[in-house]
């Protein structure tokens, strides 16, 4: 464009050259909500003001920045989780929808159980902090540990936590092996630790798997259940009698984390819990 159009013709520019190039077009307004500092309905009343310079500028070079392959959430810095906005970064996932029902499972579980008067949580691969930070600020009693074994993506939940006030204690650990070396006895154990087959993986959009960390999607072993089987291995001992194991899971390893979790806890009541479009989403164990 010859000069600096008006909103409503950055938008439809925008739209336009991101849909010739395969990627969706409401990640037009994600970006023009972005560098003009708008909501959705302030954008839509702002149609007819002109963008100033510098704002297009950059406006555009982000919108060719994501037609060639960078998520928005990596050129906004952020993304929204449980109506809240988190910092992102290459070094942790983004936010997904289907942790937010892992998340919701856990808030109505924890506030069904009325005798857990302080529950205490703890969150395994915690990332960029979204499960751990979002159940400290719904569940205002509770006691909330994240453990992550990658420095990065804990500064990145550091710092989540610090902005959004969530009482949070970090660790830099592995899986549950820090917490049963405490001899910790926690209610609630949640994770959606690394499940994706390295051949899945490989065929993943490149969105995802050239530009989200690889550490935090491939789950090793055949049916990349390996996380769950490591996580498992100490929850019996730190999971206190009545508390909840809850796991976010890939479509296909319902079969395979239930049966693992059998052998750690006989006899307990363990459930395949699908998503809202239908598929095994989470796996979860009631410790009684």
């Amino acid at each position: 464009m010859k000069e600096e159009p008006l909103v409503f013709e950055a938008r439809r520019w925008a739209s336009s050259f991101l849909s010739e190039h395969g990627r969706e077009e409401t990640a037009a307004d994600w970006l023009l909500e972005h560098h003009l500092q708008l909501s959705r309905p302030q954008l839509l009343a702002a149609a007819r003001e002109r963008v100033e310079p510098q704002t297009w500028k950059h406006f555009e070079q982000n919108v060719r920045n994501h037609a060639a392959g960078t998520p928005v959430q990596h050129l906004t810095g952020s993304s929204f989780f449980y109506d809240r906005e988190f910092s992102v970064n290459p070094d942790v996932l983004i936010p997904r929808m289907e942790t937010e029902e892992l998340v919701w499972h856990v808030i109505d579980w924890v506030q069904k159980n009325k005798e857990l008067k302080s529950p205490r949580i703890v969150d395994v691969g915690t990332g960029s902090g979204i499960i751990a930070v979002t159940l400290a600020l719904e569940l205002s009693t509770a006691r909330v540990q994240a453990v992550d074994i990658d420095s990065w993506a804990l500064e990145v939940a550091k710092r989540n936590a610090e902005r959004l006030r969530a009482p949070v204690v970090f660790h830099q650990e592995s899986f549950l092996e820090g917490i049963a070396s405490r001899k910790d006895q926690v209610d609630v154990i949640v994770s959606n630790p690394p499940y994706i087959p390295k051949e899945e993986w490989e065929q993943l959009d490149p969105l995802v798997r050239d530009k989200e960390p690889a550490i935090a999607l491939i789950g090793k072993g055949e049916e990349g259940i390996h996380s769950y089987e490591e996580i498992i291995k100490h929850a019996a001992e730190v999971l206190a009698p009545g508390g909840l194991l809850a796991f976010e899971i890939g479509w296909q390893q319902g079969k395979a984390v239930k049966k693992a979790a059998e052998k750690a806890f006989p006899g307990k009541r363990i459930q395949v819990i699908k998503d809202l479009n239908g598929n095994d989403r989470i796996v979860t164990v009631v410790n009684k």
